[in-house]
């Protein structure tokens, strides 16, 4: 009976397709890299897919880490107009870096929204209780809020007056309406008569104490709601 012939050994290491295999693994990594380095991501977006995932896999990966959102979108969407976009952005640092030079910046809040920026102003820093004349002390920022936001041609500026819950009763605000809406006016006029901004694109409106932030519960909550907020909508001039 003829011995059976002794197999030889496969060779050591890994087949020889391996390697090419792996480099064409490492290029497609590389090029997905560049990709993903050259593209610009839209938070809202990352935050709908993330969830998508991170529900998909509830009670699999009980250990998946949560997405910090912050409360600005650094990206707003308007409509894939990127130059509007930076305009945003660069407009809500700016504002804030004046803000915090003029010592100011517990008081005035800057944020940037789906369509632009808003800043909210708090009292005591913007009006006396009771009264709509602006502060002395916010005069100089709010120049400054100006010549930054009469920049961008084509945005519409809305100014809201908000009051807190105590009632006003004298011959100039029978009502915490006339006091919202006076407060709002004085700010449209300041924008349009000394900060430069066109009076067409102004618009001014009173909530009295209607849209409260806080319940009006204490003095500390009815400061916080006696406030201005200058919405700055970065919106397409559209061509006749």
């Amino acid at each position: 009976m003829a011995r059976d012939k002794k197999k030889e050994d496969p060779p050591k290491g890994a087949p020889a397709f391996m390697t090419t295999w792996g480099d064409m693994c490492t290029l497609l990594l590389c090029f997905f890299v560049m990709l993903l380095a050259m593209s610009t991501i839209d938070p809202a977006k990352f935050h709908v897919a993330a969830s998508s995932f991170q529900n998909a896999f509830s009670g699999v990966l009980e250990s998946f880490p949560s997405i910090l959102i912050t409360r600005d979108i650094l990206v707003p969407r308007l409509g894939g107009d990127e130059q509007n976009k930076r305009m945003a952005i660069d407009a809500a640092r700016r504002i804030r870096r004046t803000v915090k030079q003029d010592g100011l910046d517990e008081a005035i809040k800057v944020e940037v929204t789906e369509t632009g920026i808003a800043i909210k102003i708090a009292d005591p820093i913007g009006f006396n209780l009771g009264q709509a004349d602006i502060q002395p002390e916010l005069i100089s920022t709010l120049h400054e809020i100006a010549n930054t936001i009469s920049k961008a041609e084509g945005s519409q500026i809305r100014v809201e007056g908000h009051t807190d819950d105590l009632p006003i009763r004298t011959a100039r605000f029978p009502s915490n309406w006339e006091l919202s809406s006076a407060r709002a006016l004085n700010v449209v006029r300041f924008l349009a008569e000394r900060g430069g901004i066109d009076p067409s694109t102004l618009s001014a409106v009173g909530y009295a104490e209607y849209r409260p932030l806080v319940p009006n519960t204490s003095a500390q909550n009815r400061r916080k709601n006696r406030r201005i907020e200058i919405y700055v909508d970065y919106i397409q001039r559209k061509e006749s």
